[in-house]
């Protein structure tokens, strides 16, 4: 199931989610993002946000990967990142010049590659679980060019990637919605949730 056949799930399975779905990224909306933040979009990513142009009521929530993730359009992408670059700069370093020089080794290493100290720039969030966590691909360089990690508010991104990209996430979660994995959803009113 492609991220159409979720598409599809939500017009049929949760009508105010449906409703609440915002007009998709232009192909030129995705070149000004890529030129703004000095990164190629893997194209799986790009096609992506062509598609889904993120949820406009902020109040409900619904977490289409399981079992907490709710996915960003690419607006909501771009000032997540920048609001995290700001928000994580300065606190873990004496200096600028030390987080400068931290930073620029940590964009060297490969994507995939976990970072705890800084929200580094190649960094582009795509899902969040509304409690601090961030999901986001990593667009530095290297054979894992585009996966998918996560970001702790506690321990930032300690990990290795949790999907080689966008694509396997939302394999992942139309499993999930079709009853092929240990998570079942939970419909509670105009939300869901997963168990």
């Amino acid at each position: 199931m492609s991220w159409t056949d979720i598409e599809g799930w939500i017009g049929e399975r949760a009508p105010a989610l449906h409703a609440a779905l915002l007009p998709p990224s232009s192909a030129g909306d995705v070149a000004d993002a890529e030129e703004s933040i000095g990164y190629a979009l893997p194209p799986e990513l790009s096609a992506w946000w062509r598609r889904f142009g993120g949820i406009g009521v902020t109040y409900s929530r619904w977490p289409l990967v399981p079992p907490t993730w709710q996915p960003h359009g690419l607006d909501r992408a771009l000032h997540l990142r920048t609001l995290m670059m700001r928000a994580i700069s300065g606190i873990a370093f004496a200096t600028l010049g030390e987080e400068k020089d931290y930073e620029a080794a940590a964009l060297r290493e490969p994507a995939g590659t976990p970072c705890v100290d800084l929200w580094l720039p190649a960094w582009l969030p795509v899902a969040a679980d509304g409690s601090g966590y961030e999901l986001f691909v990593d667009l530095r360089g290297g054979p894992r060019h585009g996966c998918v990690m996560e970001w702790g508010r506690y321990s930032g991104a300690d990990s290795d990637p949790l999907w080689s990209g966008v694509t396997a996430m939302f394999a992942e979660a139309s499993g999930a919605l079709r009853g092929e994995t240990r998570h079942r959803i939970v419909f509670e009113h105009n939300d869901f949730h997963w168990e």
